[in-house]
This record gives C-alpha cells, structure tokens and sequence, in this order.
C-alpha cells in the first residue's frame, strides 16, 4: 500500500501530506498476531483481558474470527485460553488466571514489560516509584501493581509539584510507555528540581513508536492546513498525536474511520496532514485517502521522518511452521536466562540470610544480566549446537549447551563490570554502572574511606562473583569442551591486560590491536561460543570453518564497536560517546587512523607525551576520512565469514543463519 500511496500524484490543486511512520507499531502487530495464531492453535473461543489494542476495528475485526474480549479474567471460565493485552497486567491478575488454571498467553509489549521489571527493582531496593503517566491508563494499572505499597502515580505537572515525599527520599520515576519525552519533560525536570536523589530509566525505556509518531505529526503540522490523525478515541497515543498537532498551530481532529470525516473541517483547507496512532490499521489510512480523493485531494506526498525496523517476537510456541527451526535458539535462551536466574536466585536467598549486604555484589550481577543486551555469546555457542545437528530433543546435550551458554552470559558479565572499572565509564545501557552506582551509594549515605574506591572494590568482587558462578556452570562440561572454555577464558584475559597496556603507553600500535580484537571479540565473542557449541553436539571437525567465520566477523563487530565509540549517538549505545578516545585507549580504530593519517599520529604522540586533547583527535578521526575506510574493512571481513561457511556441512538453514548473524553484528547501531 505504501508504494500506492507514495506514487498517487497529480499536479496542481489540493494535497495530502502523509506521515511516516504511521499506524501500527511493533508492539501492536505483535498482540494482534499473538491472538491470530492463539485462534489458528486453539480454535475459538479465545478469551482477551481488555482490549488487545485501543482501536475498535482490530477488536471488531478479531471478534469476528472467535475471540472474546472480557474486562477481567474472572469472566474467563476455568481452563480456557486468556490473552494478556498488549498494556501488560498486574501479579494480582497474574494470580487471578493461575487460580482458575486459564492458559495464559502473555501480549504484553516487551517495552512495557521492561518497565514492570525496572519497578520491580526499584521496589525491591527500596526506593519510593513515582510513576507518570494517566491513572485510569491499562498500563498505568499494571506497572502500579508491581509494587502498589511503594508507588505513587503522578499525572501532571501540578501533582508533581504537590508530591508529599521529604526532599531527601530515595525516589525513581517511570513513564506510561505511550507518552514520549517532550510529554514528560517538564514533569520530570519538577521531579528532579524537587527530589536530588532522583533516579530514573534510560532513553532506551521511551516507546520509539510514540515519539517517531509525535515527531512526524509536528513536522507535516508545519506544512499543512489542517491534520487528521486516524485512530480511536481511547488510545492515548493517537489523543496525544492530535495534541501535537494543535500544540504546533495547526487544526487537527481525531479520525475514527474514513466514515467519520467530516467535509465542512475542509472549507478553505489546501494542505491535509495525515497520521495514525499506533494501533491504527494501515487499511483505515487507505480508506481516508480515498476519501479525501473524492473530496478533491488527490495529490499524494509522503514525509519521512525516521525508518523504524523494530520487530517483536511473538512467544514461543506461536511462531509460523517455517520460523520454528530457527527459533529453537530462543527457545534454548529461555532455558539459559532461567538457569542463571535459578542459580543467582539461590545465591541471593542463601547469602541474604547470613546478612542482607553479603547478597549486595550478588544482586550487581543478577540486575546486570537482567538488563538484557545483545546476548551474543550464548546465542552463537547455541548456534553451533544446531548448526552442528545438535536437536532439542536430545535432552544431555541440550542440558549441556544451555549450561555452557549460561557460563558465558556470566562470564560476559564479568568482563563488563570489569572493563567499566578499567574504562571508568559511568553508564552502561542507559543505567550506572556498578563501580558507579554504589560509589553513589557510599556518598550518600555519608560512609566513611572514598567513594570512589567503595564502589570500585563493590564491582569488582561483582565481577569475580560473576566469574566464579561462570566456572561453576562450566564445570560439568566434557573434557573436550572445557579445554575450548578455558582457552576463552584465558585469551580474553589477556586482550584486557593488553588493551590496558596500549592504553598506558598511548603508542598506536595496528598488529597488536588487531590481535586484541581477536582475543577480546573474535575468539571470544564467536569462534569459541560457536566450537564450544558444536563440540557439545559432537563435531569437532567444524572447528576450522568455525575459527576463519569467527575471526573474520569478531574483527568486523570489534570494528563497529570501535566506530560507536567514535561516531555513536549515546542514547543508542547506553555510554558515553568517544569513552576509548577519552580514556586514550588504543583500539583497532585508533591504531589504524594513525597509520593513514599524519594528525591523528601527531595527536596520538602529544598524549603519550602527557598533553591529550580528546576533542582534537575526535575532531582528527572525523577529518581523516578513516571512517570510510574502516567500512570497507567491516565490508570485506563480513564477505570472508559467509564464504568460510561455504563447504562447512551444517544443519539445514544454518549457512544462511550464520551469515546473518555475520551482518547483524557488524552493522548493528548500539
């Protein structure tokens, strides 16, 4: 339909100006496929809490097919099958559907559901939620009621300013997903004014969706007379886009359907902006273009404010036939993330009854696993158990596999809290990092000694927790495959003493960076995940291909870890920009700038000398036109990783998957 739109033109006469993005977000596709499949899987009827999406003609739509929307899920009769909606609910109705043994099936955007885990931590530290957002809201409900006894609910600006907390009270604050951050700016900036000790979420934890959707209502207002927003009445997001709108200088008006529109709002109107809010369906957007054709309109232009590329899975065991094969990596990472947090559950229980603070580094690593990330190492060490053949149902191999996957998530975890001590970076993933986060602690609560060292020695006994319970899981591995663990261990040591080394020296040196990245990513990150895996299902003779694909795509995504550094947008990568280049490490990036470029060289030898200027060797990079080369690099190392695989004899599908994975790795933004 896009392509429709986008080429409809005539000259002359009246225009519409169509958004994009627009309409569904990825979080609504999802739901919307959750209840599809649920009806394919289960036949009807299939209940729904609430509505799955705030649009009236999905549900109408999705009743048609068999489900029932109820309001609670007491109406649910004991056993059915029960779809959360995508707004997530509370533990109690949690609760409510295991009482009457419902089949539950979770729509719960995972954008909403990292805000329910973000309030269950600050719960669980003891801090008081402010949450923002509309109290009568779905989502509002149930992020309330992750920690009702320690949450307050704050919808505006003037309940901001009114909040009863003392000023020096341990606070966080979360947002209604549906509201972006111009929504919440000044309730937010009231908060900090207020509260000193305000902690809150990373930028990551705003919905894409809601801001791309605002930013394009506002850019088309600019242009346009008068700007319809398709949507229902009881969607926030969509409310809020017409808000935008008029907040821009423009007349706008909420549009349920094409049926709705009213031709006196176009009486001396030439340019109409269109939009749609999140849970819109394309096809309501179609039906009003056609609508504003016969009305005169006929002239098409579309502006483009942002390309999203989101996608949500759906859980496990709704997937399309055709997906299930590759999707038995996700369902092997749900055994890893379930093993580790089985295990550290364990610990925290244990130490915590000898002294609540024994548990304290413990807690470090469980909220740094928690927060997600790119999963690398266990995802390429499950790849090559099924790329080598290995099978779910070969219950000692997946035992072992997801053991050896959920040794290296920890050991990862090791390493990052580690390297945020040696990097002295403040942030990780949008949050503080460990040596950071309890340095804060410590001055807070007037302790005595420095800070600083506080929480630097916090982190890294955190650190070497994370490498004893890393070992622990190991330990039961076969010999031949623990032989390939400790080699892994043992190179990414090394590449960290020798990255500290390069940076005290600050003399740029390419074959031993490049030798570092191999150490820190390549063997690291991919070859030996991946032969660690294959030698679990029993293949040692795809080590060899394994190692040339590995070597060629950990220089590729230590490569892009390097240009993140340099040239990355904070808010995508969760740190600081140009960490490396402040902290003078000698990267790969760095090593290779200053053999082509005289300035770079210069700027680098006046640091080693004692007078580093960050800005200027920045500014250096820029100029120097290393970026470019440095893509063609990426370019060349992900074309030798996929014809490494070339006569490598994997399962089927597995060839294509991996060169995938090449691609994501080296071309990822964060």
């Amino acid at each position: 339909m896009a392509t429709t739109l986008d080429n409809r033109r005539q000259s002359g006469g009246k225009k519409v100006i169509l958004a994009e993005p627009r309409g569904f977000c990825a979080g609504v596709r999802r739901a919307i496929e959750i209840v599809e499949r649920a009806l394919e899987l289960h036949g009807a009827p299939v209940y729904v809490r609430k509505q799955i999406v705030h649009n009236e003609h999905v549900v109408r739509e999705l009743e048609g097919r068999g489900a029932v929307f109820v309001d609670s899920e007491t109406e649910v009769p004991d056993g059915a099958v029960c779809i959360f909606s995508a707004h997530g609910v509370s533990p109690q109705v949690r609760g409510n559907a295991a009482e009457r043994n419902l089949t539950v099936i979770d729509a719960t955007c995972p954008l909403v559901a990292k805000v329910h885990q973000e309030a269950r931590r600050y719960a669980r530290d003891g801090r008081t939620l402010i949450l923002v957002g509309h109290a009568d809201h779905e989502e509002i409900e149930g992020t309330f009621g992750e920690a009702p006894d320690r949450t307050v609910i704050v919808q505006d600006a003037d309940e901001a300013r009114q909040l009863d907390l003392p000023a020096d009270a341990d606070v966080s604050y979360l947002t209604q997903t549906t509201l972006s951050l111009d929504d919440t700016e000044e309730i937010v900036g009231i908060l900090h004014e207020r509260f000193p000790r305000l902690t809150g979420p990373g930028t990551d934890d705003v919905c894409y969706a809601s801001q791309n959707r605002q930013n394009s209502v506002k850019s088309i207002a600019a242009r346009s007379d008068l700007v319809l927003v398709v949507g229902s009445a009881n969607s926030s997001n969509t409310v809020r886009m017409v808000e935008v709108a008029e907040d821009a200088g423009t007349r706008a008006y909420l549009l349920p359907d094409a049926g709705h529109l009213d031709p006196d709002w176009l009486a001396g109107v030439g340019t109409v902006g269109l939009s749609a809010g999140a849970s819109a369906p394309e096809l309501l957007v179609e039906q009003v273009v056609q609508r504003l054709a016969e009305l005169g309109y006929a002239d098409v232009e579309t502006e483009v404010t942002a390309v999203e590329t989101v996608v949500f899975r759906p859980p496990l065991g709704l997937e399309p036939p055709a997906a299930r094969a590759v999707d038995a990596t996700a369902e092997l990472l749900e055994q890893v993330s379930a093993r580790i947090e089985e295990l550290l559950s364990a610990e925290i229980a244990h130490w915590g009854a000898v002294d609540a603070r024994a548990a304290v580094p413990v807690e470090a690593v469980r909220e740094l696993v928690a927060a997600g990330g790119k999963r690398l190492r266990p995802t390429f060490c499950i790849s090559g158990y099924l790329a080598a053949g290995g099978t779910l149902e070969d219950a000692e191999g997946v035992d072992a596999v997801v053991a050896a996957a959920a040794g290296l998530e920890l050991l990862h975890a090791h390493a990052l809290i580690h390297d945020d001590v040696l990097d002295n970076s403040p942030t990780r993933r949008g949050e503080p990092t460990v040596h950071a986060r309890h340095a804060a602690v410590h001055e807070e609560s007037g302790w005595a000694g420095e800070a600083r060292r506080f929480g630097e020695g916090v982190a890294i006994l955190a650190g070497d927790l994370a490498f004893g319970y890393a070992h622990r899981l190991a330990g039961g591995l076969p010999a031949h495959a623990r032989a390939i663990w400790m080699h892994l261990g043992t190179e990414m040591l090394v590449g960290q003493h020798l990255d500290i080394a390069l940076a005290a020296e600050a003399v740029p040196d390419a074959d031993l960076a490049r030798w570092i990245a191999v150490g820190k990513s390549g063997r690291y990150t991919i070859q030996r995940p991946l032969s660690l895996g294959a030698a679990l299902a029993g293949r040692d003779d795809l080590q060899k291909a394994f190692e040339a694909y590995g070597l060629a795509a950990g220089e590729a995504f230590q490569l892009r870890d390097d240009l993140l550094d340099a040239f990355g947008d904070s808010a995508a990568t969760g740190k600081p920009a140009g960490l490396d280049v402040s902290e003078h490490k000698m990267n790969l990036l760095l090593a290779l700038a200053a053999t082509e470029d005289a300035e770079v060289a210069r700027l680098l030898e006046q640091g080693a000398e004692g007078d580093f200027d960050p800005a200027a060797l920045r500014a250096a990079l820029l100029a120097s036109g290393v970026r470019e080369e440095i893509e063609k690099r990426i370019d060349e190392l992900v074309t030798t990783a996929r014809t490494a695989l070339d006569a490598a004899p994997l399962a089927d599908g597995w060839r294509e998957r991996l060169g995938e994975m090449a691609t994501q790795v080296a071309y990822r933004d964060r």
